[in-house]
């Protein structure tokens, strides 16, 4: 009956088989009566668990690094603080611990996520402050021969540590894993592709203009952008750089020797900038490595599609491999693309085909696997898209998320990278004779720090489970029974798009006047069309309206100079300056000419094209001709070579007419003859004078 019990009781408490559960002997039974000791104090906590625990507990280190051998001991240390209004005395810490290995990645997940029971098996406390103050901290650290565990195969373990009071409450804990590997495992390694994201928001509006200085920090030392290259720049795991290319620009234009603009105010050339491109160059032509280009800025590609605007994302993924074309990275390539969030519906699908795509990367959200499998399968479906057969390729959400993880909060970086080593192996643990491909890419502006970046990279390649792989050897594996499950949600909302495409529209508008085409406004389009403004629409609003006004300033910069004229008489001519103001870009445009009211004031038509270069003016003659005397509108406004007009509206030249001209003709006629006849009198007399003198 007593083992009855013993294997009833830790089936019922931790929904495990007992098997899993039931300690094991182990050369050291001073673990077990601690384990029973405890066991009320983890049950309460399980049922009714606290958002605020007495005394917060933080991993710093766990060792050996990576997994456990069966010679090996686990040191784990960390830091705690009492984060309650008492003090206590005598704290100590307790390593608990699991014999047997989690069964399947619902299991890690679940005990990842704080639900369930920590492991039952304990090792000895041991006594970690003497006191601990309200707000102290205090470091700790326990240690425990992998014999002592009874760990026995190729597998994670779930561990947590406990803080204890001297009286054996439970002040607080920390959940982790470690993975065993014993000698003579030979699982078949789990191939990981990496797609490594340099991705950024937009940081300007038009292309001369930035709107903040928030890019210099990030491409600086210890920056986040500059931390992602140095940590793939120094792995020999291969990656696939996933690259916006207006970030690529937008560091250039700050690298000039110019210097640069924010917000009107001039700043130095910026040597960061220049550094992280030569950075930037070395890393994405490492051998083995690839390039991947994202459309210009990184439009939201799910939204643009849904709401009709499948051109802009033509256009941007034109504009991509052209832009980095010109900053001298050539080699990406036009065929593979991952929308945001790895989300997508049918009409994003199209769209990114339309775009010239063959291979898109989805989310395995997106992607799930249609025969239920027990373990993770490979990445690939494929599916015709509008008459093309086009290649799915899943990336791993899960290890995502745990990417995702924050990292640079304190204990951030251990616990994420035990929870990566665990995932991992747990999908090879799945079916561990059979070998599969997982695609992984952290979230598209990924901030970890710079230890867990290098860290993943290095485990991918060092760990005895994994195998690191181009994304080519993915791209290349079987379909294996993942199906398109389309999505409908989008990012940017209809009402943000409306706006933007009204915008669009003025754009278009004045882009057409210039030869040749210049796409400074066109890009700026695309900046707001930016996957970085989802949710956060009030930055995407203002980069929006900084465009705006920058377009206003710009039109208002080609215009008509004429205010008004007064037209002495009922009929006459009139030249009309039209200005190219702009410091670039050469317009053409034609004026067009008429009168609010045509009986009154009649104008007769014009038709000429001018070719007005920057700073440049030109004249147009007008011909009128009126019936009254008073005021009266012309109304000018300048063609674009479409024949549709341009600008905020017509420009209004105010036209006085006055009956005084032919009067003052006439007064003119009668004094010149009046003074002609006077001249000639006196001629006459002068002459007749002298004759008389000389008789």
């Amino acid at each position: 009956m007593r083992r009855l019990i013993a294997l009833v009781l830790p089936l019922l408490f931790s929904g495990a088989p007992a098997f899993a559960a039931a300690p094991k002997p182990t050369p050291s039974s001073a673990h077990t009566h601690a384990s029973s000791h405890a066991s009320q104090g983890r049950a309460s906590r399980d049922r009714e668990p606290t958002p605020k625990s007495p005394v917060s507990v933080k991993l710093s280190s766990i060792h050996p690094a990576g997994y456990l051998r069966a010679n090996s001991t686990l040191h784990v240390t960390g830091r705690m603080i009492n984060q309650s209004e008492s003090g206590y005395q005598r704290v100590s810490v307790r390593l608990r611990f699991r014999s047997q290995p989690m069964a399947n990645r619902g299991e890690l997940e679940t005990y990842a996520d704080g639900k369930g029971l920590d492991p039952q098996q304990a090792g000895p406390q041991r006594l970690a402050a003497t006191s601990l103050p309200v707000g102290g901290q205090q470091p700790w650290s326990v240690s425990l021969k992998v014999r002592q565990m009874g760990l026995s195969t190729f597998g994670v373990y779930p561990i947590s540590v406990e803080v204890l009071s001297a009286a054996g409450t439970v002040l607080g804990h920390v959940r982790t894993f470690v993975t065993y590997y014993p000698a003579g495992s030979i699982p078949q390694k789990t191939k990981v592709a990496w797609v490594w994201p340099i991705i950024d928001q937009p940081h300007r509006a038009d292309d001369s203009t930035f709107v903040d200085d928030g890019l210099e920090r990030q491409l600086g030392s210890g920056g986040r952008l500059s931390n992602l290259v140095a940590a793939a720049a120094r792995t020999t795991t291969q990656v696939s750089w996933l690259l916006d290319p207006s970030l690529v620009e937008d560091a250039t234009r700050m690298g000039d020797t110019d210097g640069y603009s924010i917000k009107g105010t001039s700043r130095p050339q910026s040597v960061a900038a220049n550094d992280w491109l030569r950075s930037l160059h070395a890393a994405v032509t490492a051998p083995g490595d690839r390039l991947i280009a994202t459309p210009y800025a990184d439009p939201d590609v799910m939204a643009l599609a849904q709401h009709g605007m499948s051109d802009d994302v033509k256009f941007a993924a034109q504009q991509g491999t052209h832009t980095l074309a010109t900053a001298g990275l050539s080699g990406a390539t036009p065929e593979v693309a991952m929308p945001p969030d790895g989300l997508a519906d049918q009409a994003t699908l199209s769209s990114l085909v339309a775009s010239g795509s063959r291979t898109i990367l989805l989310s395995s959200s997106v992607l799930p696997d249609s025969r239920a499998a027990t373990y993770t399968v490979d990445p690939v479906a494929h599916k015709m898209v509008s008459g093309t057969n086009v290649r799915l390729v899943a990336y791993d959400d899960t290890l995502r998320k745990i990417l995702a993880t924050p990292t640079t909060e304190p204990g951030g970086t251990v616990a994420a990278e035990q929870r990566f080593l665990a995932e991992t192996a747990m999908i090879t643990g799945e079916a561990p004779q059979k070998s599969r491909t997982i695609v992984i890419t952290p979230p598209r502006r990924w901030n970890p720090s710079p230890a867990f970046a290098k860290a993943v990279l290095y485990y991918t390649s060092k760990m005895p489970w994994m195998q690191a792989v181009p994304l080519g050897a993915a791209e290349n594996t079987p379909a294996a029974g993942r199906v398109f499950q389309a999505q409908k949600d989008s990012g940017l909302s209809k009402n943000y798009l409306r706006q933007v495409r009204d915008l669009r529209s003025r754009v278009r508008q004045f882009t057409s006047i210039f030869t040749p085409t210049v796409s400074g406004f066109t890009l700026g389009i695309a900046r707001t069309e930016s996957s970085a403004w989802n949710g956060q629409s009030r930055k995407g609003a203002k980069l929006r309206d900084t465009l705006t006004d920058e377009l206003d300033h710009d039109i208002g910069k080609i215009k008509v100079l004429n205010d008004g004229i007064t037209m002495a008489g009922r009929s006459g001519r009139t030249a009309i300056t039209i200005s190219n103001g702009l410091d670039h870009g050469t317009v053409i445009v034609t004026l067009r000419a008429y009168s609010q009211n045509k009986t009154r004031l009649r104008v007769d038509s014009v038709n000429r094209t001018l070719r007005l270069e920057p700073g440049h003016k030109d004249q147009v003659t007008l011909d009128m001709k009126a019936s009254t005397n008073g005021i009266a509108y012309v109304n000018l406004e300048l063609l674009a070579p479409d024949g549709r007009p341009f600008g905020t509206g017509p420009h209004v030249l105010h036209v006085r007419t006055t009956a005084y001209g032919r009067t003052a003709l006439l007064i003119t006629g009668v004094s010149l003859a009046v003074l002609f006849v006077g001249v000639a009198i006196r001629v006459v007399r002068r002459r007749a004078e002298r004759a008389e003198e000389s008789v």
